[in-house]
């Protein structure tokens, strides 16, 4: 009776140990999926704006957002829009001087990152194409040459007010009042 109840023991031990393989390589078969999903989305999310309609996210450097505002004469009372506001840096430097800063973010990771960051700031998930921005004083804009910049020219003079103000980082726009320009700094006027 001994004898059954040790092989008993050990078909019982190697069940569960081939239990816990199992185990072992579903935990890493999940791990992997996680990981291909993960860097899937990191590609689209990078890419989804473009398709969108918009650019493809590029960081402003602060020192230049510090040096673009100041040279736009934000003011405090003053409405400021990011458009395509990343992950909040530009609007974490407008909150310093203004008190009604808006961002407009398509991509919904940056957009949450944006909100956490830019607590003062109203960060709005969706294409800046379909917001109204109609109550803006200073747009901000870090976009490409090209189409985009014209696509953002038209809906900025289609919808803001006569003296509204924006800003260009590094990219000129086409068919725009120049109001003021230093370094890759553009300003512009309605």
């Amino acid at each position: 009776m001994g004898i059954l109840k040790s092989e008993s023991f050990l078909n019982d031990y190697r069940d569960v140990q081939h239990k816990e393989e199992f185990c072992i390589i579903d935990i890493l078969k999940s791990l992997v999926a996680v990981m291909v999903a993960l860097g899937i989305y990191i590609v689209v999310s990078f890419f989804y704006p473009m398709l969108a309609g918009g650019a493809a996210y590029g960081h402003s450097p602060s020192k230049i957002t510090a040096e673009a505002l100041k040279l736009a004469d934000l003011k405090k009372d003053e409405v400021f829009y990011d458009l395509g506001c990343g992950i909040g840096g530009t609007l974490l430097e407008a909150s310093k001087l203004c008190d009604h800063v808006k961002g407009i973010e398509i991509e919904p990771v940056r957009w949450f990152i944006a909100k956490l960051r830019a607590r003062k700031a109203q960060v709005i998930l969706g294409n800046f194409f379909n917001q109204d921005i109609s109550d803006a004083n200073v747009i901000f804009v870090f976009q490409y040459k090209g189409k985009i910049n014209r696509r953002i020219a038209e809906k900025i003079r289609a919808d803001t007010q006569t003296g509204t103000r924006i800003i260009s980082y590094y990219w000129p726009i086409e068919n725009m009042k120049l109001f003021k320009n230093q370094n890759e700094i553009f300003v512009y006027k309605t």
